[in-house]
This record gives structure tokens, C-alpha cells and sequence, in this order.
């Protein structure tokens, strides 16, 4: 098979954004601690923070980390994450089970990002959390006056702002599994709401609103936009790729060729915007682009526990198909340059990772080196490029619609 390609740098599809080599923490799992946080490792500074894990972050060049979550942060109350470690309560993990320790909190996610040289993206609790709240939040981080929080965070130890600029307002709020889910009227009032009082406080503040789950339901996102779009700057996308049968090899097309089901909702994602705010004749001070914050390759084995159904492995190693999926997932969003402005990778450490670390060792894992070459190679401007090969028929991908054990997608072309 031979294919022929020709490269047209005068039709520019537009700017490759940097946030689109993203990366993600959540509380789940190994995916905090030990591996991020921990004060009783030989690898951890005096905070806490596993030094030999921000010295591989700062290698691979991480442009923006989202973090507290996710499920979990509909849950969370920002303020058991600071002041002095001894004094924090420890909590039940709400969503994901088991305990939190808050020791990894506000501060230390923060600091950890100066660190790493990265970007904070802070996702609020919109699910069972205030707008006070969530304000106070923003204040403590970002306050420079003499306001309570402000000073609380100097009596942290951190006298000046962090000038946080990006913040999600909710997470999956369609979801019956999500803490506080609201209908799409509900939420897009509720987020038009908060959203305005983040703009009060500080118009600088670049804001993210919850899209539709895997860009499916264009009358969510309508709402959305119709009624916050004057105060967004992303509506995010969350899709997850799965892969069933890493043995036998049947499964590579599949997961090879995933990333094209993941354009075709993308592009269903832009073409809704497009449409909304030509049809409602909305006049914004900006683009709405996607932030596709939650985006990997689930793997599952067999259930042993129920037979004939599958259960995901979080911890597996990524193998060559994941490699060429995460690839693929690149080139989709450099295509939809002027479209998609932000990305972040579920999991940054552990969880499907693109580092795996242990007690003691740091691993770089296949994708480490696709998300570097990518964040080094791929910047600028994105340019149409016209392909003549022969085409094949694959198999449906096989895709996890987040709530879904396993969904399948129609078939398609490459």
C-alpha cells in the first residue's frame, strides 16, 4: 500500500495550542499518593512533593494541569486542603471510597504546578458547594487585598497570589453517577449565574463550562451557550477509547483507528457552537473553544468475580496501540487547531499514566515519549494536508462513554 501526501502551507487551519499536551490529577487511586505527595519518601522535599516525579514532568514539558477532579471534586471542600498538615481532617473519599488525607491540597497543587512549570486549571465543586464557596476559593488563591482568605493564604506561607486564570465551573453535572447532576436548563442558568461573579471579581478569570457527554447532545450545549456563552472560554469534552483484548492482537485497528470517532464528535461539538451562536445571533467577547479535559485508553480484562463482563484495569501497562491512539488523538485536535484549545490526559502519574511511579522508581511510559515529541515538534500553525491512499474498512472502535461499562460506536471509514 503506498500513500501520497501533499503538505499546503498556504490553507492554515489555525493555532496548534500548547494546552493540548494537558495532563490531569484526581484523587483516586495511586494517583495522589504516594506518588505525587509523600512525606515519607527519600524522593520528597520538605513539602512533601516527590521530587524525582517533577523532575520527569519538567522533561516531558507539561503545559496545564487540571486538578482536584472530576467526580471527586463535587465532593470536596476546598478549605480541609490548607493551612498546617497536622491540622487537617481526614475524610471519607466520597466518590471514589476509601480515605482522604487532604494533605495534598490547594497549596501544594499549586506549588507542585511552579514546580513542574505548568499551568493550574482548578475545577470547582458546582455539584454540592456554594457560590461563596467557590468564590472565596478564587480569593484565596488569587486575593491580593487585605480579605480574610488573602490573608489565610499568607499565614500559609504564601504571600503572594498564584493568579490562577483557569477555572471549570462544574464536571459531568449531566450524569446521574455525579454528585448535584442538573438538567441542561438547570445547569446553564446555575452556571450563568456563578459565572458572572467570577467576571465581577476579576474579568481576566478564563472560564470552562461543562459540554455535553462526548459531544452527543447538542440541546445541552445550547443552553449552555445560549445563556452562559457571553462569559465562557471553553465547553469541555469528556471521551474515553477502550481496549478489550490486549493479547490476541485483534483489537490493534480498533484502537489504532478510535481517534477518527473521536473527530466525528468533536467536529458535532463545533458545528453545535458555530450553529448556536449564529442562529441565536449571540455577539461574545471571544471564541468558545473545547477543552477535551478528560481524554485516554481505558483498559479491561475479564470480571473474574462476574463472568462474561469485564472490569477496568487502572494500573496496566501502555502498550503500542495506545502509543498509536494517543497519536492519532494529537493529529485530530491539531486538525481542529482553531477549534479545540485545551486537553488533559487522564492520568498525568498512575491510573492509565503516562508516568507510572512506585514507592521508589519514576517509569516513563510509552506515551511520555509521543506527548514530548508532540509538545516539541507540533506548535504554530496548523496547515491542511491532502492524503491519497486506499482506504480500508475497520471494525467499530470500541469506546467508554463515561457511565458506561463498554459502548460501541458505529463503523466508519479511514
Amino acid at each position: 500500500m503506498k500513500a501520497y501526501l501533499k503538505v499546503c502551507p498556504e490553507q492554515q487551519l489555525g493555532e496548534v495550542h500548547p494546552y493540548i499536551y494537558g495532563q490531569y490529577f484526581e484523587h483516586l487511586g495511586n494517583c495522589i499518593y504516594p506518588s505525587v505527595w509523600d512525606a515519607q519518601s527519600p524522593h520528597a522535599d520538605a513539602s512533601g512533593v516527590r521530587l524525582d516525579v517533577i523532575k520527569a514532568v519538567r522533561e516531558l514539558g507539561v503545559p496545564v494541569i487540571r486538578w482536584p477532579g472530576g467526580c471527586y471534586v463535587d465532593l470536596y471542600d476546598w478549605r480541609d486542603g490548607v493551612g498546617p498538615l497536622k491540622d487537617r481532617p481526614t475524610r471519607v473519599n466520597w466518590h471514589w471510597g476509601g480515605l482522604e488525607s487532604n494533605q495534598f491540597g490547594t497549596d501544594e497543587f499549586l506549588q507542585w504546578c511552579r514546580k513542574a512549570g505548568a499551568e493550574p486549571y482548578v475545577n470547582v465543586n458546582l455539584g454540592t458547594g456554594t457560590l461563596v464557596e467557590s468564590l472565596r476559593w478564587i480569593d484565596y488563591c488569587n486575593g491580593s487585598g487585605e480579605t480574610a482568605d488573602a490573608q489565610w493564604r499568607r499565614s500559609n506561607g504564601h504571600a503572594e497570589p498564584y493568579d490562577v486564570k483557569l477555572w471549570g465551573i462544574g464536571n459531568e453535572t449531566w450524569g446521574h453517577w455525579e454528585a448535584g447532576q442538573l438538567s441542561a436548563g438547570e445547569y446553564a442558568h446555575k452556571l450563568a449565574n456563578w459565572a458572572q461573579f467570577y467576571k465581577k471579581y476579576d474579568r481576566s478569570l478564563q472560564l470552562l463550562g461543562v459540554g455535553s457527554s462526548y459531544g452527543d447532545d447538542p440541546d445541552w450545549d445550547r443552553e449552555v451557550i445560549v445563556h452562559a456563552g457571553k462569559y465562557l472560554d471553553y465547553l469541555t469534552f469528556h471521551l474515553y477509547g477502550s481496549s478489550m483484548d490486549r493479547e490476541s492482537g485483534e483489537e490493534f485497528y480498533p484502537v489504532v483507528f478510535t481517534p477518527v470517532y473521536f473527530e466525528k464528535q468533536l467536529r458535532k461539538m463545533v458545528e453545535t457552537i458555530r450553529t448556536t451562536i449564529v442562529n441565536h445571533k449571540l455577539e461574545l467577547p471571544g471564541p468558545i473553544r473545547i477543552s477535551m479535559d478528560e481524554w485516554n485508553i481505558r483498559h479491561y480484562e475479564p470480571d473474574p468475580d462476574n463472568l462474561g463482563s469485564y472490569r477496568l484495569d487502572r494500573n496496566s501497562p501502555r502498550n503500542l496501540q495506545d502509543a498509536l491512539f494517543v497519536a492519532g488523538i494529537f493529529n485530530t485536535m491539531i486538525r481542529l487547531g482553531d477549534s479545540v484549545g485545551m486537553a488533559n490526559y487522564v492520568f498525568l502519574v498512575n491510573g492509565n499514566g503516562i508516568l507510572s511511579v512506585t514507592e521508589h522508581t519514576v517509569i516513563k511510559t510509552t506515551l511520555f515519549h509521543v506527548f514530548k515529541q508532540y509538545a516539541e515538534w507540533m506548535t504554530g500553525q496548523s496547515v491542511q494536508v491532502q492524503v491519497s491512499s486506499p482506504s480500508m474498512r475497520i471494525p467499530a472502535p470500541q469506546v467508554n462513554r463515561t457511565g458506561d461499562e463498554r459502548a460501541d460506536a458505529e463503523p466508519v471509514r479511514a
